[in-house]
């Protein structure tokens, strides 16, 4: 009953709803002569910034992961970048972590454990191929480590935790696995919310405990490991308090997003790595939150770091894409155009890269830049109606406020599934 609710009233919002496109948006005098291939952008403009973010429209395509990847290369080898920080389970990371630092598992094992359906891709565990590859071949204090910002999922959290709480006091893992057995991957959507609300209660309490106990458990294992374990927790915490936050969810995540890079920014630095690349959804990303009603992950780092925080946007023409389906709840293609005027900003580029700023000193771009206009922007969920309805794919936002540089793809494909 309610799917077909959500249809019909979607069928008489594309009969009621104009079609969106460029009015308004004057295009005549665009030049595309500061934009470069990709793979040949120096990206000095974000060499000597503290974070950079890199955003993508959609989750599912290859050439936003492909984006992705070919900015990462370039700020390692060239701009001295150690750091990678993923839209991915913390937990889930860390076992990535262990394969491109020590070679633990595979890379197709590395994409799976990040989490979620998104990162299960041929074009993630190439990209985490790479990094273990680099690392193979460098000296210890070039090495890229990876971490993930979100707090979603629960099992890879327990199993780090519990196995660092067996080293420094193993009384304690029984009580603790007890205490937070409520808390799974394959039950987080079902649950009892009385179960984690006390499971949440449970972790929020041994935060406090393990953190009474620091001088103990450092004393047993090492200030890392120690730094690393209660953040084990506060993920498990924050996760269970999602489950049972109800409609202050995204505010939260976001929010909690934010501190979890600037708190893995900080981790980095004392190790002496100053300079993090953070990997997520355009949404996210994004300077300004264009894309939410509330205070976006991307517009709390851009307080948080000023202009040493450098983000890059990615758009498209056209899109075929995989991504969740709403109403069956499997995993398909889709595909999705819109017409945007920042299409004539890059002419005939394939995979364009254009900074903002060197675009603007010319008065046409500037124009445009400056003007709100709608981009491309798919979440992790989708319906085949929605196909009909620009406005529920894209997000109207001013290029300049969001973005210190745009990646742009005419045509998008799909990413291949591991």
């Amino acid at each position: 009953m309610r799917r077909r609710l959500v249809r019909t009233l979607l069928s008489i919002a594309l009969i009621a709803l104009p079609a969106t496109g460029c009015a308004g948006v004057d295009t005549s005098r665009l030049t595309s002569d500061t934009v470069v291939p990709l793979g040949r952008a120096p990206l000095a403009d974000a060499a000597g910034k503290r974070v950079v973010g890199i955003g993508e429209a959609t989750h599912g395509n290859k050439e936003f992961v492909q984006t992705r990847t070919l900015i990462i290369q370039k700020l390692v080898r060239d701009h001295g970048f150690r750091t990678i920080a993923l839209e991915a389970d913390f937990g889930g990371t860390a076992v990535a972590d262990d394969y491109v630092m020590k070679g633990q598992g595979s890379a197709e094992d590395a994409a799976t454990a990040l989490g979620f359906d998104i990162y299960r891709t041929r074009e993630m565990a190439n990209l985490i191929e790479w990094i273990h590859d680099h690392n193979a071949a460098v000296a210890d204090a070039d090495k890229v480590r990876l971490y993930g910002f979100d707090m979603q999922r629960y099992d890879r959290n327990k199993e780090r935790l519990l196995r660092y709480l067996a080293t420094v006091d193993p009384a304690r893992v029984r009580p603790v696995e007890e205490s937070l057995a409520a808390l799974t991957d394959a039950t987080r959507s079902e649950q009892d919310k009385q179960k984690v609300t006390a499971a949440a209660t449970a972790a929020e309490q041994l935060v406090a405990q393990m953190k009474n106990y620091q001088k103990k458990y450092v004393n047993i294992s090492s200030e890392e490991s120690f730094v690393l374990a209660v953040h084990h927790a506060e993920t498990i915490r924050r996760g269970a308090q999602l489950q049972i936050s109800g409609n202050d969810y995204a505010s939260k995540r976001d929010a909690w997003m934010a501190e979890n890079v600037r708190w893995i920014a900080d981790v980095e630095a004392v190790q002496g790595r100053k300079k993090i690349i953070v990997g997520g959804h355009n949404g996210h990303i994004d300077k300004s939150g264009a894309a939410f009603a509330f205070e976006s992950m991307g517009r709390r780092l851009a307080k948080a770091y000023g202009k040493d925080y450098f983000a890059i946007g990615t758009d498209f023409g056209t899109s075929t894409f995989v991504s969740k389906d709403d109403d069956s709840g499997e995993r398909k293609q889709f595909t999705v155009s819109h017409t945007s005027p920042l299409a004539k900003l890059f002419g005939n580029e394939p995979l364009g890269y254009v900074n903002l700023a060197q675009a603007s000193t010319k008065p046409g771009n500037r124009q445009l830049l400056t003007s709100e206009v709608r981009m491309g922007n798919v979440g992790d969920g989708f319906r085949s109606i929605y196909s009909s309805l620009s406005w529920t794919y894209t997000v109207k936002m001013v290029p300049a406020k969001a973005y210190d540089a745009l990646v742009y793809v005419p045509q998008a494909s799909p990413v291949t599934p591991l």
